[in-house]
Formats: C-alpha cells, structure tokens, sequence
C-alpha cells in the first residue's frame, strides 16, 4: 500500500512542480483590471501583520497515569503550533511568571471559571487549555505459524508481541478579553503501536506502559494539527496583481506572506475579501470576511516577506489589491494518504 502511494505522490509531485516551474513573471504585466482597488482595505492588523498572543496553560491527565502525561502533552502542543500558524506563542516561563505574579493557578481544567481570565492575562489574546480523558495501552500475544507456499516450500512466522497505546484530547480556545470558550475542537485521538519477536507469551508485555502512552498523546495532537492551522491562520494581504495580454484570465497576485511567516512553495491559501451587509432591523452595518477560492503558492524568493501565487480562474475578473489571504490546512487525498 505504502510503494502505490509512495509512486502516486511521486507522480503528483512531479505534476505540481512542473507546474509551479511553469509560471513565469516575466509574462505578466500591469494592465488596466491591475490598477482597480479593493472597496473595503484589509484592516490594520494584517497589514502590520500583527498576531494574535496565545498562552498554553495546563493539559489536565485525567487518566491512570495521574499527571504524568500533562508535561509531554503541552510540549507537544507547543511545539504544533509554534511554526506556521498566524500566533505568536508565550513562551512557558513567561506564562508561569504571569500567573504566579497574579496569584492565579495555571493548572486550570475544563470545568475552570475562566471569567477570571480577563483579570490576569491582559496581554495575552486567547489562552488554550485541555485534557487527556483517556489514555490506554496494551500488549497482544500473536503465536508461532507456519504455512506452504504453491512451490511447497514452509514458511515459519516466529512468534510475535505487539505493544499499542490510544489516547484522546480534549482541547478549548478561551478568549481573554470576555474570558468565555471561543473554540471547542473535536476530541484529537491517537495511536501508537510496535511489534516485535519475542520467545513466547510470558514475554509479551508493554514494558514502559508511560511511553507507549505519551507517543500516543503525541500523535494525537499531531493528528490534531490541521484543525488547530484552521482556528489560527496567517492573514496577508494581496499587494498587486498582474496579467497575462495573451490571456485575460491568467493572473497572478503578490501576497504579503513570504518565507518569514513559515510558508512555502505548495502551501494551502484561502483568497478572501471583505463585504458590507445591512440588518435592516436593527439599522446597523456589518463587515464580514467572505471566502471566495482555494490558492496555492508558486514562488517564494523574491522577499521573505512576499510570495506569489496562481489566482483561479474561476475568480480572475474578481480579484483585485486588497483582498485578504489566508492559509489553510491542506486536507487534500494525496496528503491524507501518504499519513
């Protein structure tokens, strides 16, 4: 299974970047549909690209590990969300310096009163708390076989022990400036398995019961990662467009996300603009984001602080300076098969 997938990936990398290579900027120019401006400006903080700051506080083990499993489940969460993602992480001393100085446990659960918040962590956006329900491992005895292949020839199967861990974790998103839950993520679930020759069944056991477990929570949390990069997105903004003469419906958009906000060649995009609605009853105006296609970026290089991507087709006669982009977790078949 893994060699087909391996040599569909190889086929697809092979397509993107032919593609990818393809593009090139000397083709387009700044025509007329290049010099239009969006109605509504992308609003301050993602022109100074200015990132939301989110504390990670305590990952509560509720499990027969008592504890044990906190310390490695917050490292890890950490660690998820540190690169790539539209937040600036605190780092951990700093969060114990906070609650320490503010009197406040940080060992918050889920069932905290988390009104409280909005007391201690002013300089902190959104803060993310969680816990592990569960977390289980064992060991399964397989024996001994043998069997005949159409050559005649036995084949022997030595006797085998595998050792597996799961686990589930619970994680929430708390907004400090109205210290209620903004975000509650489905259970992340995870698994963790090995298997060995062992001599025979007496000798089939866990072994160390606390690492099988963590490499679970581990992967929990990793399998997590896609709809944490969708809560907190890095925003941009479109700088300039340009189009192909030959074709009105080729073109291309500079972004304001570059190597310096941990993109890349390949990365998901959302291109997104601003509209106005009106609540005739209530009588007021609102501003929402809608999302208009899926993007990838083709070129990185040029500025750490730039890229350029494709715009859709589909789009082309829409877009325009100003629009908003934002990334997104590629949930793409080629990305879930190779996991």
């Amino acid at each position: 299974m893994k060699t087909v997938a391996y040599l569909a990936l190889a086929g697809f990398l092979t397509m993107t970047l032919g593609c990818s290579s393809a593009l090139k900027v000397a083709d387009f120019k700044e025509l007329a549909c290049d010099k239009k401006e969006c109605d509504i400006a992308p609003p301050d903080y993602i022109v100074s690209k200015k990132k939301p700051r989110v504390a990670i506080l305590n990952i509560e083990d509720t499990t027969e590990f008592e504890g044990k499993l906190s310390k490695p489940a917050v490292e890890t969460l950490s660690q998820a969300i540190s690169h790539g993602f539209g937040i600036e992480v605190v780092e951990r001393g700093q969060v114990n310096q906070l609650f320490k100085e503010a009197k406040f446990s940080e060992t918050l659960g889920l069932d905290t009163d988390f009104s409280k918040l909005t007391n201690v962590a002013k300089d902190i956006d959104f803060v993310l708390v969680g816990s592990i329900p569960s977390a289980s491992v064992g060991a399964k005895y397989t024996a001994p076989s043998s069997y005949v292949d159409k050559k005649g020839k036995t084949h022997y199967i030595a006797a085998s022990c595998n050792v597996s861990g799961a686990s589930v974790v619970n994680i929430r998103v708390i907004s400090t400036a109205t210290g209620t839950v903004s975000k509650v993520f489905k259970p992340f679930k995870g698994s963790a398995s090995g298997s060995s020759e062992v001599p025979n069944s007496s000798s089939c056991n866990v072994g160390n019961p606390l690492a099988t477990a963590t490499l679970a929570v581990t992967k929990a949390i990793e399998n997590g990662k896609d709809d944490l990069h969708d809560a907190f997105p890095n925003y941009g903004y479109i700088s300039k467009t340009l189009t192909n003469p030959q074709d009105n419906k080729s073109r291309i958009a500079y972004i304001s996300l570059g190597k310096n906000d941990g993109v890349k060649i390949g990365d998901k995009l959302i291109i997104a603009k601003y509209v106005k609605s009106y609540d005739k009853i209530k009588k007021i105006e609102t501003t929402s984001v809608m999302d208009l296609a899926d993007s990838y970026i083709d070129i990185t290089g040029f500025s750490d602080n730039e890229s350029i991507v494709k715009i859709p087709e589909d789009i082309s006669d829409q877009v325009v300076a100003g629009y908003i982009v934002k990334t997104a977790a590629d949930r793409s078949f080629m990305k879930n098969i190779m996991k």
